[in-house]
């Protein structure tokens, strides 16, 4: 499958609010802090979602977070073009929780792991109760990551196929 090569990546409007939602709900992706304000999207010229992501906001910290691309259109680096969208409107450091199967992933796109203790208090207190909570019932190792702005990652477009993606 070829994805068209008109892609774009645009700030979400209040009419893409349930479509953000209900595919971050479907997706079974941590659902605090979402405001269609922060999201990023992936989008076809006809308007067809094909992934979000958003940096949250917090008092102490700022979070990458909600990263969801669309199954059929998984593997040609929508995801890490979101990621860098973002990350292109924020001063660093930024972080992430994510499960300890996506650290590689998220290691191409410059973040590095840290310890939960050398993270902001606000996400240390989110990833300790979300942690327990993840690996008690879904057996899920919950980490945290850290961007301090040095993304050595190759520059990806949309319709290039991306290994990391998957």
């Amino acid at each position: 499958m070829t994805l068209p090569d008109d892609v774009l990546i645009r700030p979400a409007g209040e009419a893409d609010a349930q479509i953000i939602k209900q595919s971050i709900k479907d997706a079974g992706l941590d659902r605090t802090g979402l405001n269609w304000r922060r999201f990023k999207l992936a989008v076809t010229t006809e308007g067809e979602v094909l992934g979000m992501c958003q940096v949250r906001h917090y008092w102490d910290t700022r979070e990458l977070g909600s990263l969801w691309v669309r199954a059929d259109t998984r593997g040609y680096g929508i995801g890490g073009v979101l990621i860098r969208a973002c990350l292109a409107e924020e001063a660093p450091p930024v972080y992430l929780e994510c499960v300890e199967a996506r650290q590689t992933y998220y290691e191409t796109h410059g973040f590095r792991r840290i310890p939960v203790m050398q993270a902001p208090r606000g996400l240390r207190l989110k990833s300790g109760i979300g942690g327990i909570l993840a690996h008690v019932v879904f057996r899920l190792r919950i980490i945290v990551m850290r961007w301090d702005g040095a993304d050595d990652s190759p520059a990806m477009l949309p319709n290039q196929r991306d290994e990391r993606d998957r």
